[in-house]
């Protein structure tokens, strides 16, 4: 209900924003349908806040329960990309996915028929040891290798970014905001729980 206003306001009054420009967006001359365009704004707002919040609040963690590393980044900000790139494939926000083959196919010597369910543990993939060395460990200085946290091919996460972005500017302003940032003693550690969707409920911090 929320975004049908909101496309009807911005098509009475458009501005400069994505909403106006989609909803006066026109393929082979028709505009796109609303259930398009809302699905679309849906699934917008979820990808902008859920997981980016998910993935800062894992890069958070890992940092915190490395003091060497993130003391590493608080004195080279140049750092900052690379340790997003390790927490992203370290515990990234997004561990399992639901796909459905669309024919008969076969996969690892496993019989996939058309239109089964699968959950697909993908960021399994991210701690695999054959392509990355020591792969539950944390760290911002391994080898640069592309990891699967936004997938490939065309499930690749459009918004991601976007979503470098928002974690590298969270993270500047938290070390900009919060000196000596480090973990609080007298609390538990921050432990990153969930199947699909990954975070730590709490990270008990304490600053100067």
């Amino acid at each position: 209900m929320y975004f049908k206003a909101l496309l009807q306001e911005r098509r009475a009054d458009p501005g400069d924003d994505l909403v106006s420009l989609l909803s006066h967006a026109e393929v082979d001359g028709e505009r796109l349908p609303e259930e398009i365009l809302i699905s679309f704004l849906r699934q917008l707002v979820n990808a902008g806040g859920d997981t980016t919040y998910r993935g800062t609040s894992i890069l958070l963690t890992g940092l915190l329960t490395h003091p060497d590393q993130l003391e590493a980044v608080r004195k080279d900000r140049s750092l900052i990309p690379q340790a997003i790139e390790e927490a992203l494939r370290w515990d990234g926000p997004v561990l399992i996915a639901t796909r459905t083959p669309s024919v008969d196919t076969e996969l690892c010597g496993v019989k996939l028929p058309a239109g089964a369910c699968l959950s697909v543990a993908s960021g399994s993939a991210n701690r695999d040891p054959s392509r990355f060395e020591n792969p539950d460990r944390f760290d911002i200085f391994r080898k640069k290798q592309r990891h699967f946290a936004f997938a490939f091919g065309p499930h690749v996460c459009i918004g991601q970014h976007l979503a470098r972005v928002e974690m590298a500017r969270a993270l500047n302003a938290i070390l900009d905001h919060l000196p000596n940032l480090r973990l609080d003693p007298d609390m538990p550690p921050p432990r990153i729980q969930g199947t699909m969707m990954r975070v730590p409920k709490h990270i008990h911090v304490r600053f100067d």
